[in-house]
């Protein structure tokens, strides 16, 4: 982990609300892998004062570029998604845990939200990798509505079955991602997650059931991005941990519930 002053090299708005930033540093693309974060200062001012913690989305390690999603929810996440192309941003990266997949003989990735950016980044490390064979991929995405999809030309060639859900019916099929993803549970499957709690709490809950484990990315407000502010800390079957830097990646066997 180092601290940056990068330029912003893009800042494309992909649905309401939610930007996907391009930066320049090999350095970062050499060493991020899928679940990993970059914690960003919204502005040089002292208001909002915390740093905000982005997945890192997709990284292209010959031409030292990477990228970060960004869903507008607040003042800070606001600021970083008015950037306009050539400002310098403040970042702290790449942070946290990653997912670790090698042995597994298929995945189910379940993404909702800005969840998506890590599981999209991780069906492309799995697809680039050697040896082969490689794992196949169930790819599971849910949102509210079909315009809040995002990255989808981008998922669809790296993974053997795409899976959307819609609340509305608006695309895919209609219903909880997790119930989608329920119905192709089978006992090969390793499980990977990321999205709003109430999701990866859900889907736990139906892995219980079937026997399932795997692998979740947990969000929550980390300051720092470093285990300095303790404000990331969160219960799990063997004490309290800090998020940023015992995760954010970690083994659903450590959770009775993703609930704080």
């Amino acid at each position: 982990m180092k601290q940056y002053w990068l330029e912003l090299i893009d800042n494309a708005q992909l649905a309401p609300g939610m930007v996907l930033q391009t930066y320049h540093e090999p350095e970062i693309a050499a060493a991020a892998h899928p679940g990993q974060f970059a914690n960003i200062r919204p502005s040089e001012a002292s208001d909002p004062l915390l740093r905000r913690p982005f997945s890192i989305c997709t990284v292209d390690r010959a031409a030292g570029r990477f990228t970060v999603l960004i869903k507008v929810i607040g003042p800070g996440t606001r600021l970083l998604a008015a950037l306009r192309a050539g400002t310098t941003v403040d970042m702290l990266a790449p942070l946290g845990k990653p997912f670790e997949w090698a042995g597994a003989r298929r995945l189910m990735l379940v993404g909702g939200g800005v969840g998506v950016a890590p599981m999209l980044f991780l069906a492309r490390e799995i697809r680039d990798a050697a040896p082969l064979p490689r794992p196949g991929i169930i790819f599971c995405y849910g949102a509210r509505t079909a315009a809040e999809f995002v990255l989808l030309d981008q998922i669809e060639p790296l993974v053997d079955r795409l899976v959307l859900s819609t609340n509305d019916g608006s695309r895919g099929e209609q219903g909880l991602v997790t119930e989608a993803a329920e119905r192709l549970f089978a006992p090969d499957l390793s499980i990977f997650t990321c999205g709003p709690n109430v999701m990866m709490d859900d889907l736990l809950r139906r892995m219980r059931v079937a026997g399932l484990e795997g692998q979740v990315s947990l969000e929550n407000q980390m300051g720092c991005g470093i285990g300095a502010c303790q404000g990331c800390v969160v219960p799990t079957r063997h004490g309290y941990i800090r998020i940023c830097c015992d995760g954010p990646v970690l083994p659903t066997t450590m959770f009775e519930r993703i609930k704080f």
